[in-house]
């Protein structure tokens, strides 16, 4: 029996295509004879919580139209470990494989090693968000000590003179 497959493609800006992932991915359907497959894109950054094809996808694994989750990286589906950890339990309690060829995870067999490879990728994974938190702290931190105004300009009051 074919498995019902949902890729999920996410980029962080407009300036950003899924051509990389959408060609690797589609490489990977092919290699494995997936035809019955379904695309799901989203455009925004990866903390973001409520994403439109995040929430395309969620409505597939609830409803049980979907079998695998296919994706480039976790990165792409999630960026912090909490996040991570939700959706993976709802994969698991929906009986929806997660697979990830890029990084060489796949839950549809019942292996240990996968589900610890996939605790300790998604650990990596917040650890990687928090470096560029701190980075970008430190950035702004660096550019208030040489002056630099941060933020939205203040609300100009114009008054009116009369003559």
């Amino acid at each position: 029996m074919q498995p019902r497959v949902a890729v999920y493609l996410r980029v962080s800006t407009d300036q950003q295509t899924h051509e990389s992932q959408q060609s690797e991915l589609r490489r990977y359907c092919e290699l494995r004879r997936w035809s019955d497959v379904q695309w799901i894109t989203d455009v925004a950054s990866g903390a973001k919580q409520d994403r439109e094809g995040l929430g395309q996808l969620m409505k597939l694994v609830y409803s049980g139209k979907v079998d695998v989750v296919l994706t480039y990286k976790l990165d792409r589906l999630a960026r912090s470990l909490s996040q991570l950890a939700y959706i993976i339990a709802e994969l698991q309690r929906c009986h929806v494989a997660l697979v990830s060829p890029s990084q060489g995870i796949d839950t549809s067999n019942t292996n240990p090693a996968a589900q610890l490879q996939i605790n300790i990728l998604a650990a990596v994974a917040q650890f990687e968000r928090e470096l560029i938190t701190e980075r970008v702290k430190a950035g702004v931190r660096a550019a208030r000590q040489r002056g630099v105004r941060l933020g939205r300009p203040g609300k100009y009051s114009h008054s009116l003179v009369s003559s």
